[in-house]
């Protein structure tokens, strides 16, 4: 599969949340690949077709329950809350990016 595209933001501490870093690799026809890293620890997910072109705003869906469980590659609760809690600063921080929720 050829790159399209790689975005990198750098989401500064919030609430609580240490300093993130968010790698999004976008393929073309609303395939993209996400990295999250925050400190020694990084979340990665693929999907193969989310209905918006832009990952970013399918990251703002209500359902950060699936996003949790797209990313996560445990079942440990603590691990889960920590990464339920880094998804809601980068949807905050897409937000104020002016990236809209899907409709």
């Amino acid at each position: 599969m050829e790159v399209k595209e790689t975005r990198i933001y750098r989401i500064p501490a919030h609430n609580s949340v240490d300093p993130i870093d968010l790698f999004v690799t976008w393929y073309g026809e609303n395939k993209s690949q996400v990295v999250i890293r925050c400190w020694d620890k990084a979340w990665t997910a693929y999907w193969g077709g989310h209905w918006v072109e832009q990952v970013e705003r399918f990251l703002l869906m209500d359902d950060i329950g699936y996003l949790v469980t797209s990313l996560s590659r445990t079942r440990s609760h603590h691990e889960r809350n920590w990464l339920k809690n880094i998804i809601k600063s980068i949807q905050e921080y897409l937000k104020a990016q002016g990236f809209e929720v899907a409709a």
